[in-house]
């Protein structure tokens, strides 16, 4: 069984839709054990594409949400159905147009960075804004921004303080959590995970008949949809991996190279402090942790592509006592043009815990 989504719009298909729900790029199924992506260009592996000819293949679902979500659109913007090559429909040719003009001047101007963006005109709007708003001016930038900064080290500790103190968080070494991944419509789906801290996890998210299992055996993450393998591109392998280590504290610090003060911003109407550190495989992510209680309230992790960054965010709200460590209890997940929620209803602490579970290949019995 082998086909090829795009995760922009949901499909008709139950299947697709719910795969599509679960892995949110551009993914392959495979019932083979799931290997890197291959690096081909998109020309090389996609039919009828252009101007995105020479960009690697493996960003392709990355750039279409950026796309989408810049536009405020779906595929049927550009495409009929889930036939993507077929030209002759919707705005696709002048898309492409778009796109040149902007490979132009970021090529002309900036060395061929992605500064222009298509979100640098189109800001969620399909047709660009041509005049000035004549709104009031938004709010200034965040107080933190004046703040004199703490060191990291500071910021840290103040973190593991809030959260409980360094002697709790050591003495947390399993994690059993019970939830439901809450879509934007309503619809929820139960989410059962495993963790340990040293960073092993297991997160299973039933959609019907169907579980989509993802794991991390502290060396090799991986993704199931029942006996299906699911290709795992690096950064999203990073971030299976990256999930557990955050959620324990302890080792966070550890898990970033290069960790440096960024500025002062403001999330969920609190200031914030920014860290941003470099992660092993490639990208970067930045924490914010709140100025007063010291909590952590966001990640972002950042990838590039020929279209500029693509985000992966996470909100930590609603932090809840579990046993004698403070734990976010509702964590929302964002990507471009995509969004969800996990509601945390119970989180069981070391309880002991198989670790062939970790290992590829896992299956249920």
């Amino acid at each position: 069984m082998r086909f090829f989504e795009f995760a922009l719009v949901t499909r008709p298909a139950v299947l697709f839709s719910v795969l599509l729900t679960a892995t949110f790029f551009a993914t392959e199924i495979n019932a083979d054990e799931p290997v890197a992506s291959e690096q081909k260009t998109a020309g090389e592996k996609f039919k009828s594409v252009s101007v995105l000819a020479n960009m690697p293949a493996d960003q392709m679902g990355k750039v279409m949400n950026i796309m989408s979500a810049s536009l405020g659109v779906n595929c049927g913007h550009c495409h009929e159905g889930t036939n993507f090559a077929k030209d002759s429909v919707g705005q696709k040719e002048l898309a492409r147009k778009m796109l040149s003009m902007t490979f132009e001047l970021n090529e002309r101007s900036f060395g061929g960075e992605p500064k222009i963006t298509c979100n640098t005109c189109h800001r969620g709007q399909a047709r660009p804004a041509s005049t000035l708003s004549l709104d009031p001016h938004p709010p200034g930038p965040s107080a933190a921004a004046s703040f004199t900064h703490p060191s990291t080290d500071e910021i840290w500790a103040r973190y593991l303080a809030a959260i409980g103190g360094k002697d709790r968080v050591a003495a947390l070494k399993t994690r059993h959590v019970i939830a439901n991944r809450v879509e934007p419509n309503g619809k929820r789906e139960p989410e059962e995970l495993w963790q340990t801290a040293q960073g092993k996890s297991r997160m299973v998210t039933q959609y019907g008949t169907l579980a989509v299992v993802e794991g991390f055996d502290g060396d090799q993450a991986w993704k199931r949809a029942n006996d299906s393998g699911i290709a795992l591109k690096p950064d999203e392998a990073e971030q299976i991996r990256s999930e557990a280590i955050v959620a324990f504290g302890m080792q966070t610090v550890s898990h970033y190279r290069e960790l440096s003060y960024q500025k002062g911003d403001r999330v969920q109407d609190r200031d914030c402090h920014v860290l941003e550190g470099k992660i092993e495989s490639h990208g970067n992510e930045r924490l914010f942790f709140d100025v007063l209680s010291g909590l952590l309230l966001r990640r972002i992790a950042s990838v590039p592509t020929i279209l500029g960054p693509f985000e992966y965010q996470v909100d930590y709200q609603d932090y809840q006592e579990f046993g004698g460590v403070l734990q976010p209890t509702k964590l929302r997940f964002a990507v471009p043009n995509i969004s969800w929620t996990r509601q945390v209803s119970s989180i069981e602490t070391n309880i002991d815990l198989d670790e062939s579970q970790f290992r590829l290949p896992y299956k249920s019995p």
